[in-house]
């Protein structure tokens, strides 16, 4: 393959304009179709993500969409010993106290019983982009939290982290990951879960369960796409030092919450032998897999 842009090679094959958009998100999954069900998570999301971001190419919740669409209860994914068999898109999270403002989680996967959760946030090329970190002041107020967990000092380390941190540019995706634990820790509080259960009325959950939450980022070949490869590494060092930093400090229901950072390699040669649809195999590699580093057909 030749050197070349990665948004660029994202389009080879696919029919889509200059600016890397298809005329449909429709045109961005996995046989050009989407059941009503999973429309109607899309669309109780935030910001019109079917007739806006999830038309370009580089979206990444259409690329979570085609990785996780096919798990249900006859086809399972199953990740550290655990069957998911229920997928949810763009499932809101309530973060303050006092604010309805959600936090949207790109996929949960759960087990049959809803007692096991797998929490997803999916970057796909953000880590290309300059933004700043732009975490509002009414996170920093000590009433504003549903649970006792110190998250104003844990805020300070981060804060302090993506400060002295001088190489990465997309500092937003940090603040996504501080508001996605905030929704997350807030399911212990039974108002927070109430809520939830409310807004998100397709997945309801009841105490006890136990979670999971994965940052799963797409990381380019690095021979073919020197300079995003380079954006990925500075994203990727600057988030698995801020996971460092709550590790082992969340609690809920006395089990540790487990933060982990994967790459789309390291989800592909998880699942690709548990995906039962060789044509559905085919389309991840063609779309994605192709130009992403470390994969192997």
């Amino acid at each position: 393959m030749a050197i070349t842009n990665l948004k660029t090679a994202l389009k080879e094959g696919f029919k889509c304009n200059d600016n890397g958009y298809f005329d449909s998100f429709l045109d961005n999954v996995y046989g050009k179709r989407m059941d009503q069900k999973f429309q109607d998570m899309f669309d109780k999301g935030s910001g019109n993500e079917l007739h806006s971001k999830a038309e370009a190419i580089h979206s990444s919740s259409m690329l979570a969409y085609n990785f996780f669409h096919w798990i249900d209860g006859t086809s399972c994914f199953n990740y550290d010993g655990i069957n998911y068999t229920n997928v949810f898109f763009e499932v809101r999270m309530k973060t303050l106290m006092n604010s309805n403002f959600p936090a949207n989680m790109d996929v949960v996967l759960t087990d049959k019983e809803h007692k096991h959760l797998l929490f997803i946030e999916s970057k796909f090329t953000e880590y290309c982009e300059t933004k700043k970190w732009d975490l509002s002041d009414s996170y920093k107020k000590e009433n504003a939290f549903n649970n006792n967990i110190e998250w104003d000092e844990i805020i300070k380390e981060i804060r302090e982290e993506v400060i002295n941190c001088k190489t990465c540019k997309y500092k937003d995706g940090i603040k996504q990951f501080i508001t996605h634990l905030f929704g997350i820790a807030n399911l212990c509080n039974d108002i927070a879960l109430a809520w939830f259960n409310k807004k998100n009325n397709i997945l309801q959950l009841e105490k006890p369960f136990d979670v999971k939450f994965i940052n799963l980022v797409f990381e380019p070949q690095k021979e073919n796409f020197n300079d995003e490869h380079d954006d990925f590494d500075k994203y990727r060092t600057l988030l698995e030092n801020v996971i460092k930093i709550v590790d082992n400090k969340i609690k809920m229901e006395k089990k540790s919450l487990k933060i982990d950072f994967l790459t789309y390699t390291d989800l592909w040669n998880l699942m690709k032998n548990q995906i039962d649809k060789d044509d559905l195999k085919d389309y991840l590699w063609q779309r994605y897999m192709r130009i992403a580093e470390g994969a192997k057909q």
